[in-house]
């Protein structure tokens, strides 16, 4: 319990809330009390890791995250909500350790049509090779929606982002992969964004490739 000393405008001893008053060499003084510091649990322990593993997967492509997922108006940031989506989507934690689920990941969330495709091909020169079909034109769907495509490379660790490489309308896109990423796996996404930027698309997993 805290003492007050000559009324409420004089020095006071013990605790009051956050506050602790005590007296040193006849001098009187207050200061914050400290704060107990808590060890995380085993499970908070493994959210954060897991939360940090998908921050740092995320962060090569930040850019395109804002875009991708800036039509929301939940108050979070646009990498708060592609992190979170991916951890309800997209995390795997078994016997084989933690990791992503690719095919399950969505890098961009909004409400133009996704197309189909129908070939993905590696050319020569390490060159990709994606055709698609589109749904009917309508007010999301429109042929002069950017397509946007997203290649990952799990062995480099390395993402490389073609924005706004072609139309909807031309239904082919042809992509220069880097050289250093021949004889590894490949993962690929496809997304729209509207010609004034306004408005994307949910991603879709294009698929996994080798690059040989």
């Amino acid at each position: 319990m805290a003492k007050y000393k000559n009324g409420i405008q004089g020095s006071f001893s013990g605790k009051i809330g956050n506050m602790v008053g005590a007296n040193s060499r006849g001098v009187h003084y207050m200061r914050s009390a400290g704060k107990t510091s808590k060890v995380p649990s085993e499970a908070q322990q493994q959210n954060m890791k897991i939360f940090a593993m998908v921050m740092n997967w995320l962060k090569p492509i930040l850019k395109f995250i804002n875009i991708g997922f800036q039509m929301e108006t939940d108050g979070k940031t646009p990498i708060n909500r592609a992190v979170g989506l991916q951890l309800k989507e997209a995390v795997i934690s078994d016997e084989q350790g933690l990791r992503i689920n690719f095919a399950r990941a969505v890098l961009s969330k909004g409400i133009l049509l996704v197309s189909w495709i129908r070939e993905i091909l590696l050319l020569a020169d390490l060159i990709l090779s994606i055709k698609w079909e589109n749904p009917a034109d309508s007010v999301y769907s429109s042929d002069d929606d950017k397509a946007n495509f997203i290649i990952y490379n799990p062995v480099k660790e390395k993402f490389v982002v073609f924005e706004q490489a072609v139309k909807r309308e031309d239904k082919m896109v042809e992509l220069q992969l880097p050289a250093d990423f021949s004889g590894d796996s490949v993962h690929c996404w496809m997304g729209y964004t509207s010609a004034d930027g306004k408005m994307v698309s949910t991603s879709v997993y294009v698929g996994e490739l080798l690059v040989s």
